[in-house]
């Protein structure tokens, strides 16, 4: 990994699967934040039916992206 880095972290869920969820928080990311270079799992959880079957899925992650040098145009140089 070059340059400079940022993290943040974000949460989100789905009813389908982890991975599900993970690929939902990912996609909204990606949607507002570019040169997205890694993920951690920071929390995993989720809610169960009264049957004991898991019935939805949490998921926290670190979001890992390029911070953009910045250009100052028309400073000298």
């Amino acid at each position: 990994m070059t340059g400079v880095t940022k993290t943040i972290r974000l949460a989100g869920g789905s009813e389908h699967s982890v991975e599900d969820a993970i690929s939902t928080v990912l996609g909204r990311a990606a949607e507002t934040i570019a040169d997205i270079r890694r993920f951690e799992v920071k929390r995993l959880g989720g809610t169960v039916s009264e049957s004991g079957v898991p019935s939805s899925y949490d998921v926290t992650l670190d979001i890992t992206f390029g911070v953009r040098e910045s250009v100052q145009e028309g400073m000298p140089g």
